[in-house]
């Protein structure tokens, strides 16, 4: 029997709206690949969640043969695996150019 659907909230703490975006990183290790999540959030709280991603990513240490490319933003689709996500890159961009607020 399946499960049934439960809400995915945003990770900031207090927040409770749902998420509707999922920031994550592509990984390999030259054999396998996946997307390494940082924070599934909502719109409100993209910005900061966005900054802190890149920034964790930034200070990750890799082993050899790791590739951790810089976190994406990919909106949050109920049922849809992460290799059918869609990849908003002209959002990734104005937030790359904004100052966003702190988490």
């Amino acid at each position: 029997m399946p499960m049934p659907p439960y809400p995915v909230c945003c990770y900031r703490p207090g927040c409770g709206q749902p998420a509707v975006y999922k920031i994550a990183a592509r990984w390999t290790d030259g054999i396998t690949g996946e997307l390494k999540t940082y924070a599934l959030c909502c719109e409100a709280c993209l910005p900061a969640w966005f900054a802190r991603s890149r920034e964790k990513q930034a200070r990750c240490r890799l082993a050899p043969g790791e590739v951790l490319d810089p976190p994406g933003i990919y909106r949050l689709q109920r049922g849809q695996r992460d290799q059918q996500l869609e990849r908003l890159e002209e959002l990734e961009r104005r937030l790359t150019a904004e100052t966003p607020p702190q988490i």
